[in-house]
């Protein structure tokens, strides 16, 4: 997720002899996000992309977008369809993403966010909403891949659970 070279990582450990477990991301898949954020860097949009590390990207939006699904927003028909995400929106301000399991910006129901120095989240199935505090699921987590059907630019402070 963050910028880390996983290639260079490996490497490393590989050479004091310790073994990478599988499902690790192969350096192929951290080049992928890596080119994608190369070629927008800082262009004030959040891109959501249907498969892991950055692959088949989906929809950008500039602004909010509080159902994916409806058509009408920057980011349509994308409701619970996305497994990575990126943040290249300007610094200051609001400058974190947050994405959440609802519509509507709803979130008793879960929500996670994305901070502009993590750049992206190249696989969000090793991540989970916060924990719901309404319905019938509340005090439960669940996993953000294929499950985002809204977001928003927000501060840092207006989030307690962050991609990893």
């Amino acid at each position: 997720m963050r910028r880390i070279r996983t290639a260079l990582a490996a490497i490393g450990l590989a050479a004091v002899g310790v073994t990478v477990p599988l499902g690790v991301p192969s350096a192929q898949a951290d080049t992928r996000c890596n080119q994608e954020w190369d070629a927008f860097g800082r262009d004030g949009k959040v891109r959501i992309y249907k498969d892991p590390y950055c692959t088949n990207q989906l929809d950008w939006a500039v602004g909010d977008d509080w159902d994916w699904g409806d058509g009408t927003g920057e980011i349509t028909n994308a409701t619970n369809t996305v497994s990575s995400v990126m943040n290249n929106g300007t610094l200051g301000g609001v400058d974190v993403v947050a994405f959440y399991d609802y519509t509507g910006y709803d979130w008793r129901y879960g929500y996670t966010c994305l901070k502009p120095g993590e750049y992206y989240a190249d696989y969000l199935a090793d991540n989970r909403f916060s924990a719901r505090t309404a319905g019938e699921h509340a005090g439960k987590k669940f996993l953000v891949n294929d499950a985002i059907s809204s977001h928003k630019w927000v501060t840092e402070g207006d989030c307690n659970t962050f991609v990893e």
